[in-house]
């Protein structure tokens, strides 16, 4: 199978440093980064997400499964996923079912991570680059 030349990824980060908020959704600015056969960065960019204050004030925590959340927040996660359509794949630490549920309609796949700040997993990434089948 051929290896995507170049791999977008978003993060959803706080604005007083790249690192991921608790809640997806709360993240006041998503960090993109394309990655180019995993050997380099060659784009870095943020993206404001206006829906971080009013998820962390009104959506605090996201909704259970099989709970049905108003239009409002159902709105906003397909407005954040409108945010970052272009991103072969987020990370974050937790999305709900809702946020995946609307990143997946706009062909984004969503990657929890617990342990990886955006920088260390952008780096783990080029280091283990063989592993994952990249032969050049």
């Amino acid at each position: 199978m051929k290896k995507p030349e170049i791999e977008r990824i978003g993060f959803g980060v706080m604005a007083d440093k790249d690192i991921h908020p608790r809640i997806f959704s709360h993240s006041d600015r998503f960090f993109v980064v394309d990655l180019k056969l995993r050997k380099e960065v060659i784009l870095r960019e943020h993206r404001p997400n206006p829906y971080g204050k009013i998820c962390r004030e009104k959506y605090i925590m996201p909704s259970l499964l099989g709970a049905h959340p108003p239009d409002e927040e159902l709105e906003i996660y397909r407005n954040v996923a409108e945010i970052l359509k272009d991103c072969d794949y987020v990370r974050g630490k937790n999305f709900g079912n809702d946020m995946v549920y609307a990143l997946e309609k706009a062909g984004v796949e969503a990657m929890k991570s617990s342990s990886h700040e955006p920088d260390e997993w952008i780096d783990s990434l080029i280091e283990s680059r063989y592993a994952a089948g990249y032969r050049d």
